[in-house]
C-alpha cells in the first residue's frame, strides 16, 4: 500500500519529468542549461587552480637531477664536487616540500594576475619580462636599420673624397697571390710565383664597383713567393704604397680564399651557388699594436649586416684574430676570405659581385 508521502514524492517526480520534457525542446532552455554547466565546471577548475599544491625545492639541489641518468653511472658534478669540502653535501638532490597555500584575497589576486597576464607580483622580474603592447608594435614594425651612423666607433668617410668620382675609393690586393680553386686549376696554390685564381676574383670586385661608377685600384703584385709564410711583409709595403699614392681610398681589402670543405663555404643565393664570405678583423698583439681594430670591426659589422639583409646566407660572419694583417694601416681595412680551395672560381666571382653591390650602397649612403 502506497503512503501519502510516497504519493506526494511520486507526484513531484512526475511533475519534474513533465517539466523537463516540455522545456528540453526549447533552445533557450538548452542554452541556459549549457551556461549553468559551464559556470559549474569553471568554478570547479578555478577552485582546483587556486588551491593547487605548490612545491618548494631548495636552491642547492634540483629534484629532477636523478631522472635522466641511470643510477649505476657516476654523475659529473659528483666527481667534480667529491674533493671540495661542503660541495658534495650541497650537490645532493633535495626532497621537494609540499606547500598548500592559504586561500585568501592576496592569494586569489596573485593567481588571477599570473593566469591572465603572466605577471607574478611576488617576482618583479616577471613584470619586466612582459612586452608592453605599444612597444611591441613598434618593435615589430620593421627590421632595425643598420648604418654607419648607428654603429659605435665607425670611422667617418672623407666627404670630399666620396663625392669625387674621379679618384679611386677602394683598394684591392692579395697577400697570398698564388691561392687558387681546385675545380678550376687542379691545385690549391699556383707554383713558382705564378698568380692564382684569387687574382681574377679580385678583378671581379674591381669590375663590379666600376659598374656602380666607383673607381678602385687592384694591385696584383706577387707577395707569397719565395716565402708563403712571410708574405705579409711584402704585402704591407704594397698596401702602404697604395694608400700613399691614392689618399682618396676610403676602404682597402686583402682578398683571400679560406681552407675548408665545400659544403661549409657554399650558399644558394637567388637560385645560384656562391662562395660564402668571411670577414677577418685583426685586433693586434702585445708586440703588434693595432690602433684601428675597433674601427675596422665597426666597418665589418656594417658590411655583414647589409650582406645578411640583401643576400641572406652569403656571410659566414666576422672573426676576430690576434694579429694585424696590415689592418693597422687604415681604419677601414679588412681581410676578406671568399670560399675555399674546393669552391669554384665562378662561385667566388659571384660573391665578389654581391660584395661590390654592398660596398657601392655603403658609399652611396655616406654621400
Amino acid at each position: 500500500m502506497i503512503t501519502r508521502k510516497e504519493r506526494k514524492q511520486s507526484a513531484k517526480k512526475s511533475f519534474l519529468l513533465a517539466f523537463l520534457q516540455v522545456y528540453s525542446k526549447s533552445k533557450a532552455f538548452n542554452i541556459v542549461l549549457i551556461g549553468v554547466m559551464l559556470i559549474i565546471a569553471s568554478g570547479l577548475s578555478l577552485a582546483t587552480y587556486f588551491t593547487l599544491t605548490d612545491y618548494a625545492i631548495p636552491v642547492n639541489g634540483p629534484v629532477y637531477y636523478d631522472k635522466f641518468l641511470p643510477s649505476v653511472w657516476p654523475k659529473g658534478k659528483d666527481v667534480l664536487f667529491s674533493g671540495i669540502p661542503g660541495f658534495s653535501r650541497a650537490a645532493q638532490p633535495q626532497i621537494p616540500v609540499k606547500i598548500t597555500p592559504e586561500v585568501n584575497a592576496e592569494h586569489f589576486a596573485h593567481k588571477i594576475m599570473l593566469m591572465l597576464g603572466g605577471i607574478d607580483f611576488r617576482d618583479l622580474r616577471s613584470l619586466f619580462s612582459q612586452e608592453i603592447p605599444l612597444l611591441l608594435a613598434l618593435k615589430n614594425a620593421g627590421p632595425p636599420t643598420v648604418s654607419a651612423a648607428t654603429l659605435p666607433n665607425f670611422p667617418k668617410f672623407d666627404s670630399d673624397s666620396v663625392a669625387n668620382n674621379d679618384k679611386p675609393l677602394v683598394g684591392i690586393y692579395h697577400t697570398h697571390t698564388s691561392e687558387s680553386f681546385i675545380p678550376n686549376s687542379g691545385v690549391a696554390h699556383k707554383p713558382g710565383g705564378q698568380r692564382g685564381d684569387i687574382v681574377e676574383v679580385g678583378a671581379a670586385l674591381d669590375r663590379q664597383l666600376e659598374k656602380h661608377g666607383i673607381k678602385s685600384v687592384h694591385n696584383t703584385n706577387i707577395h707569397d713567393y719565395p716565402s708563403f709564410m712571410k708574405a705579409y711583409g711584402p704585402s704591407e709595403i704594397t698596401a702602404q704604397n697604395m694608400l700613399a699614392d691614392y689618399p682618396s681610398i676610403q676602404m682597402i681589402f686583402d682578398i683571400h680564399r679560406d681552407a675548408d670543405k665545400r659544403e661549409n663555404v657554399t650558399a644558394l643565393i637567388n637560385g645560384v651557388q656562391a662562395a660564402k664570405i668571411t670577414i677577418i678583423v685583426a685586433i693586434g698583439q702585445q708586440d703588434l699594436p693595432q690602433p684601428h681594430w675597433q674601427q675596422n670591426h665597426a666597418f665589418a659589422k656594417l658590411i655583414e649586416a647589409k650582406l645578411n639583409s640583401k643576400y641572406p646566407g652569403l656571410s659566414r660572419g666576422i672573426q676576430l684574430i690576434e694579429w694585424r694583417y696590415n689592418q693597422h694601416l687604415h681604419p677601414r681595412a679588412l681581410l676578406i676570405e671568399v670560399g675555399s680551395q674546393e669552391s669554384s672560381k665562378e662561385e667566388a666571382i659571384r660573391s665578389m659581385e654581391m660584395l661590390g653591390d654592398i660596398l657601392a650602397e655603403i658609399l652611396a649612403e655616406s654621400r
